[in-house]
């Protein structure tokens, strides 16, 4: 891992590497900010962004716990020094807030349960591409999977799984942009929260 990367990924024990259909993240030039915490979503002409309520067009057919804990990742799944600073339930969702130990780091992941959940996670990958100018590469974690690098170390993964789709955003208070294997790693995790969360 190169010395220009690695302040975000010190101390990251990653589990695997999942390879990117593409070989590098786009890397937004143009001076957009991304907006604070989770970047907006999309579905059915309905948006939602971390914080606020998601209003779906659909009743979705999966079951989960009624207050979707269990679809968030634990914050050892990022490294033992991160932990869980808040959570907002959603409707039908749920948005967790995880800091590391050096306040430096943050990663908001935003899980939301929908019926048509692959036509969800492309429309949030439109809407961010829209706010930051910058387009998706494709990875192969879940359904509609993308990533992104925006301005100032923020870097976007966007995937549908079962009746589900997350929208992860890793900022760094250094600038500095999450490796790609690192990202991969924490939204591998994701995608195994949704799997056993949805059923």
């Amino acid at each position: 891992m190169s010395t220009s990367v690695s302040k975000f990924a010190a101390g990251l024990r990653l589990c695997h590497h999942l390879p990117m259909k593409k070989t590098k993240a786009v890397v937004l030039g143009a001076a957009v900010v991304l907006s604070v915490g989770i970047a907006g979503c999309s579905a059915d002409q309905e948006s939602s962004s971390a914080g606020t309520s998601v209003a779906p067009t659909t009743t979705a057919s999966s079951t989960v716990a009624s207050d979707y804990t269990n679809l968030l990742i634990k914050p050892s799944d990022i490294d033992s020094d991160w932990t869980l600073k808040t959570s907002k339930a959603e409707k039908n969702g749920i948005t967790g807030i995880y800091g590391n130990g050096a306040g430096t780091e943050k990663i908001t992941t935003a899980v939301i349960v929908r019926e048509n959940a692959t036509s969800a996670a492309a429309a949030a990958k439109n809407d961010v591409a829209q706010k930051t100018g910058a387009a998706f590469t494709p990875i192969d974690i879940g359904i509609e999977g993308g990533i992104l690098n925006g301005p100032e170390g923020t870097t976007v993964v966007v995937f549908a799984e079962g009746g589900a789709f997350a929208i992860i955003e890793f900022n760094s208070k250094t600038g500095e942009y999450v490796p790609a294997e690192v990202a991969f790693a924490i939204a591998a995790k994701q995608d195994a929260a949704i799997k056993n969360g949805v059923k």
